[in-house]
């Protein structure tokens, strides 16, 4: 039995104990912790759902006391009330640990002065940045609720070399330098993590495209439920995530649910090291594709190479399923878009329509309207060949379509509203 084996039994044991909702999970599958002896077993166990971790809403999946809570978090609410996470001094500190692991991966050390753009609210990401890169030893500076301007300013005098931000915000900084007459190019930036939004390999050549060639553009993935960033860490060889050795992971058959040997399906997380809020065979929705092949750094950790999307934002749309990341992928193939785009799905007369504003790289009003009328009708025949259905394609101004200061929201389906 090897020691991760090891601790995590103890903290099945623990789970068992303290939380009332899992242990009545176990319970009602006749399982026990005694049934549990090696990674094989873990498969006897329930899945962990969203909706169970709200149960007893806010504290009832809490394994210690609040007087042993030292910080909360909590999840952006998006699609419902958020879900509140409490730390312990003790979960403080493994995410301290977790971040500078996050760090070296990306290739940051002691001498960097990193910008980071995340907000310092009840989201994880600026604060989980600031705590851990701040122990390595890095130069903080904190612009998270500041304006795109001011992040500008402080990038430009404090001499930044990395930046830390979601992708859609690194565009948007960038499209702001251009206004301001600002060559980000020759800025001392060396590295850009991002996180918080899938980063598509169409998205991660227009940041290089946009900051320079030499410039590292990696990314971490992380969740509120397992403390924020560093559950899986792009080391600088960009190619997909290792997954970090201090969780254990599975993949799901998304439809069945059932265990999977396939390289794709649906990340199931288990913690091991997390006091206040540990989680065991949490299904995240996320569709992955893994890669078992050693990285030319070293690892012989999983990586993540692929996100194919979550199961529950996929989009059926006419009977066709299909991801944002397809749609976004298809949209930067086209060098007359910038990155600002949205999804509209409506219902007309019990038939879907699918409609995608997407932004223009220069002013219309520079453009012949007949330019851009062509371009459209050739957009529309591209994506109806690709993808198998009809969409109307708006070509709009830049500019149009509002920045998202936190996670950006690229879909909105009015078919919801009409049920």
């Amino acid at each position: 039995m090897d020691n991760k084996f090891k601790d995590f039994k103890k903290e099945l044991n623990r789970v068992y104990r303290k939380n009332k909702i899992y242990k009545e999970k176990m319970q009602e599958q006749g399982i026990t912790p005694e049934d549990i002896n090696s990674w094989e077993d873990i498969k006897k166990l329930p899945l962990t759902t969203k909706q169970d971790l709200l149960k007893d809403y806010p504290n009832g999946w809490n394994c210690v006391p609040t007087s042993k809570i030292k910080m909360y978090h909590s999840s952006s609410g998006t699609t419902g009330k958020p879900l509140i996470v409490g730390l312990t001094e003790k979960d403080i500190e493994f995410r301290k640990e977790t971040i500078k692991e996050d760090a070296k991966q990306a290739g940051i050390t002691s001498e960097d002065t990193v910008e980071i753009c995340y907000g310092f609210g009840m989201f994880t990401g600026g604060f989980s940045f600031y705590e851990g890169l701040k122990d390595l030893g890095c130069k903080i500076i904190p612009t998270g609720a500041m304006s795109t301007e001011m992040q500008l300013f402080y990038m430009q005098k404090l001499q930044a070399t990395v930046l830390l931000s979601s992708p859609s915000h690194i565009m948007h900084l960038y499209e702001k330098a251009k206004e301001l007459k600002i060559d980000v190019k020759k800025l001392p930036i060396r590295i850009i993590r991002v996180g918080s939004e899938l980063l598509t390999e169409t998205m991660r050549k227009k940041i290089k495209d946009a900051w320079g060639e030499d410039v590292s553009v990696t990314q971490d993935y992380g969740m509120t439920e397992t403390l924020g960033p560093g559950l899986g860490m792009e080391c600088i060889y960009e190619n997909g995530m290792h997954l970090n050795p201090n969780y254990y992971f599975e993949l799901i058959d998304p439809i069945t649910k059932l265990p999977t040997e396939n390289e794709i399906g649906e990340l199931v997380v288990t913690t091991i090291y997390n006091e206040c809020f540990p989680i065991i065979r949490y299904a995240t929705n996320d569709l992955v594709k893994l890669s078992k092949e050693k990285c030319p750094c070293g690892s012989t950790s999983p990586r993540i190479v692929k996100f194919l999307g979550r199961t529950d934002d996929m989009l059926k749309v006419k009977g066709v399923k299909i991801f944002v990341s397809q749609i976004e992928d298809f949209l930067f193939m086209h060098p007359y878009f910038n990155h600002q785009y949205e999804i509209v799905i409506s219902k007309e007369e019990y038939k879907d329509i699918l409609t995608i504003n997407i932004e223009y790289k220069e002013n219309l009003i520079n453009v012949p309207k007949e330019k851009i009328a062509s371009y459209k009708i050739e957009v529309e025949q591209e994506f109806k060949n690709k993808f198998g259905i009809t969409s109307q394609i708006n070509i709009v101004d830049n500019k149009t379509i509002k920045p998202y200061p936190g996670k950006i929201i690229r879909v909105r389906d009015l078919r919801k509203l009409k049920r």
